[in-house]
C-alpha cells in the first residue's frame, strides 16, 4: 500500500498520544542513521525511555543491510523493507528516560504528552512480560557523490511486541516516505493515529484508520501467538486440529508472506523444509538482501500453521546480535539449538558450521528471478546433500544433462559454493518422509516474465501452497484430537458433578495406537512407509509440548464452559429423586463448590454473563438439594456460617471455604 497523495497529517495543536493505547500495538517509533565515524545512531525515538541502552544497540545494528546496494545510478534513492526479531534484555535500565517523548538530539528536545513516571512504569512492565521485540524497517539508501563517501543511509523502524506483519508493513509504506517528507514530526503524528486504534483482536479483520487512509488487515489467530504476547481468548474452533470452515481467516503467523515468490526456485523442497520445521531442526536461511531472507523466514514459519511454532526464529540476524557469540562458541559435535536464522552475511557459513540444514533463497540485485516455473525446477534450484546417496530433487517436468551436472556440482561443493556464486538450493542430510505433491505444483500459475502479472499470480499461487500445507499440518495433528476434545454432559446425566478429566496422554500408548490405526487416507498417500518416525521426532521436538499443553488448557476451559452452561439450563430437581442419599450429599458439595467458584470469579470480574443471575440459579439449586437432606445433616451443615450465608443467598457474608 503506497501513501496516498491526499494523505494528510494532524495539525500541530491536535496531536495527542494515549501512551497506554499506543502500547497495545507499538513500543516505539525510531529513526536510525548510519554515521561513518560512529556507526549506527538512533536519532529519534518516540516515545523515549522504552529501550535500555543495550537494546538500543541491538535495534540499531539490526536496522541496516550488511552492505550497501551497488546497482543504483550516480544519484539515486533505494528503499527496502524488512523485519527482525531480537530478544529483550532482562533487568536493563532505560538509556535516558526523559519527560519528553523524543530523545534529546543536537541539544534540542521535542515536547511530548508522555509523563516521566508512565514511561518508567511501561518500560519495566514490557521487560517483564515480553521476551522478544519485532522491528519493522523502512531503509533508505541515498547515493550522491557530493556527499561524504558517496551517500547516506537512514532507517525508520516500528518496534512492537506483536508479530503483526500484516499491519506494520502497510503502515511502514506510509510512515517511511512521510518521515523523509516532513521529518521527525511524522513519528508523533503516526503515534497519535495508532494510539486511537482499538485493541488488537487476534484472528479478526480490523479496519485501522491512519490519516485519510484505512488499513484493512487480518490479524493472526490467538492460538498462533506466543504467550509472552499476553493472554488472548482462544476460540473453541482452534481447540482440536480441524480444518477451518472460513478460508479467509488466517490460521498462523505471517499469513501474508510470499511463499511462492521467495521459494520459487526450490518449490520441491518445501516438503522437506516443512518436516524440518515440524520437528524443530535448526535452519540457516541465506538471502542476498534483508528483505529476501526475512521474507523467507516468515514464509517458513507460516508453513506449519495452525501449529504453535515454538522455535526461536530471527528473520534478519547479524553478527552484532548478542546471541551470536554463544552460537559461534559451539564446538564441533555440539548440538545447535533449534533456531531459524535469516542472514545475508556469508561469514555465517563458516562460523555456524554446526547447522546441518542450509537454505539459499532469492536472487542478487540486478538478476531477474522471473523464469518459467518448469525451467526453475530443472535449474539452480536442485539441492545438494553433504551426506547420503542420491539427489533430493530432479525436475518432474523436464530433465537435462546440464541440470544433473549442476546438481552434482552443488552437492560436491556444498554450501560454501555460495561464497563464489549465489544459487537457490537446500543442503541437508535429512531424508524426508513426506513426498512432494506434484499435483499441487502443477496447479501453480506460471506468469512468465511479466512483473505485473506475476504479482497478481503470486497471490493465487500463495493461496494454493498455503492451503495445501495447512491441510497437511492439520491432518498430521489430527491423531491428537481425542486428547484435546471437550465433552458435554451425556443425556440423562447430571451436569452438577465435576466433568470427567480429558484422556491422559502417554507417548508409547499413542504411538502404538497410531501404528495399529494407520496414518489415515490423506497422509498415507503423501508419506512413505516410515511415516511413524516423523511422529516420533515431532514428539521429541520443541514444538510438540508447548502446542499440546496450550491446546489441552483451551480444551479444559472449553469443557468447563460447556458444563457451566449446562448447569445454568438444567433443573436439578429432575435428578434428586433418582439419587441415593450419598449421591445427594455429593451433589450438595458439588453445587457448593460451583457457587463458591462463581463468587470468586465474579469478584475478579472474569465472568462474561451477569453474575447475579448465575448466583441466583446456583443458590436455588443448593437450597433444593439441602431441602431433601436429613434434618440432622441439615443442622450440621448450618453450623458453618459461610455455608449458611450461601443458603440464605447473602453474598456479602460469604467467604471462600
Amino acid at each position: 500500500m503506497n501513501r496516498s497523495p491526499s494523505f494528510s497529517v494532524k495539525s500541530e495543536s491536535s496531536v495527542k498520544v494515549d501512551p497506554e493505547s499506543l502500547q497495545q500495538w507499538a513500543v516505539a517509533f525510531c529513526v536510525i542513521r548510519f554515521d561513518l565515524e560512529q556507526g549506527q545512531l538512533i536519532e529519534e525515538c518516540y516515545p523515549s525511555g522504552y529501550l535500555s541502552s543495550e537494546e538500543e544497540l541491538d535495534v540499531a545494528f539490526s536496522s541496516f543491510p550488511d552492505s550497501v546496494s551497488q546497482h543504483q545510478n550516480r544519484s539515486s534513492i533505494h528503499d527496502c523493507m524488512f523485519f527482525f526479531r531480537v530478544q529483550r534484555r532482562q533487568g536493563s535500565a532505560p538509556s535516558n528516560v526523559k519527560s519528553s517523548g523524543f530523545q534529546e538530539h543536537n541539544g534540542k528536545s521535542l515536547p511530548s504528552e508522555l509523563p516521566h513516571e508512565l514511561v518508567k512504569s511501561k518500560l519495566s512492565n514490557n521487560a517483564r512480560g515480553n521476551k522478544y521485540l519485532y522491528g519493522y524497517v523502512f531503509n533508505r539508501q541515498r547515493h550522491d557523490e557530493r556527499l561524504k563517501r558517496g551517500g547516506e543511509q537512514k532507517s525508520v523502524v516500528i518496534l512492537s511486541h506483536r508479530p503483526y506483519s500484516s499491519v506494520f508493513r502497510p503502515l511502514l509504506q506510509i510512515m517511511g516516505p512521510l518521515y523523509f517528507d516532513i521529518g521527525k514530526k511524522a513519528l508523533e503524528h503516526i503515534a497519535s493515529y495508532v494510539s486511537m486504534w482499538p485493541a488488537p483482536l487476534p484472528g479478526k479483520l480490523m479496519e485501522l484508520p491512519i490519516g485519510n487512509a484505512m488499513l484493512k488487515v487480518n490479524l493472526p489467530p490467538a492460538h498462533s501467538l506466543p504467550l509472552d504476547n499476553g493472554k488472548h481468548e482462544e476460540s473453541s474452533s482452534s481447540m482440536a486440529p480441524l480444518l477451518p470452515t472460513n478460508q479467509s481467516i488466517p490460521q498462523g503467523l505471517f499469513h501474508d508472506s510470499d511463499i511462492f515468490g521467495i521459494f520459487r526456485g526450490i518449490l520441491l523442497q518445501l516438503w522437506v523444509l516443512w518436516e524440518l520445521l515440524l520437528i524443530g531442526e535448526p535452519i540457516l536461511v541465506i538471502g542476498p538482501t534483508p528483505p529476501q531472507c526475512s521474507e523467507a523466514v516468515a514464509s517458513l514459519v507460516s508453513l506449519v500453521a495452525p501449529l504453535l511454532f515454538s522455535v526461536d526464529f530471527r528473520p534478519y540476524f547479524t553478527i552484532h546480535d548478542p546471541g551470536f557469540a554463544r552460537l559461534n562458541s559451539l564446538q564441533e559435535g555440539d548440538t545447535f539449538p533449534p533456531m531459524i536464522l535469516g542472514v545475508t552475511n556469508l561469514f555465517f557459513l563458516k562460523s555456524l558450521r554446526n547447522i546441518r540444514h542450509i537454505v539459499s533463497v532469492g536472487t542478487p540485485a540486478g538478476i531477474s528471478s522471473r523464469q518459467p516455473i518448469s525451467n526453475r525446477f530443472s535449474s539452480g534450484g536442485v539441492p545438494a546433500r553433504p551426506e547420503g546417496s542420491g539427489l533430493q530433487q530432479i525436475s518432474f517436468k523436464k530433465f537435462s544433462p546440464s541440470s544433473f551436472l549442476s546438481a552434482v556440482k552443488l552437492r560436491r561443493e556444498g554450501p560454501l559454493s555460495l561464497m563464489t556464486e549465489h544459487k537457490e538450493a537446500v543442503w541437508t542430510s535429512y531424508t524426508a518422509v513426506t513426498k512432494p505433491d506434484t499435483s499441487i505444483l502443477n496447479r501453480l500459475i506460471d506468469a512468465g516474465m511479466s512483473p505485473r502479472v506475476e504479482e497478481s499470480m503470486s497471490v493465487v499461487n500463495n493461496e494454493i501452497l498455503r492451503r495445501h500445507f495447512l491441510e497437511l499440518t492439520t491432518n498430521f495433528l489430527a491423531p491428537f484430537g481425542p486428547y484435546l476434545r471437550a465433552t458435554t454432559p451425556s443425556e440423562g446425566s447430571s451436569p452438577f458433578v465435576d466433568p470427567p478429566p480429558l484422556p491422559q496422554f502417554n507417548v508409547d500408548e499413542f504411538l502404538a495406537s497410531l501404528s495399529a490405526r494407520g496414518a489415515g487416507k490423506f497422509l498415507s498417500k503423501r508419506m512413505r512407509s516410515n511415516w511413524l518416525d516423523l511422529y516420533r521426532r515431532f514428539l521429541k521436538g520443541p514444538n510438540f509440548m508447548p502446542w499440546f499443553e496450550r491446546r489441552r488448557a483451551v480444551a479444559e476451559q472449553e469443557q468447563h464452559r460447556l458444563w457451566r452452561e449446562a448447569r445454568m439450563t438444567t433443573d436439578i430437581t429432575l435428578f434428586i429423586s433418582k439419587m441415593s442419599e450419598l449421591e445427594i450429599v455429593d451433589s450438595f458439595n458439588a453445587v457448593e463448590r460451583h457457587l463458591q467458584w462463581e463468587l470468586q470469579v465474579s469478584k475478579l470480574g472474569k465472568v462474561s454473563d451477569p453474575a447475579a443471575n448465575t448466583f441466583e440459579k446456583l443458590t436455588k439449586d443448593l437450597q433444593a438439594v439441602f431441602n431433601v437432606l436429613p434434618k440432622d445433616m441439615q443442622q450440621l451443615l448450618l453450623m458453618n456460617p459461610e455455608r449458611a450465608a450461601l443458603l440464605r443467598g447473602n453474598v456479602e457474608d460469604t467467604m471462600p471455604l
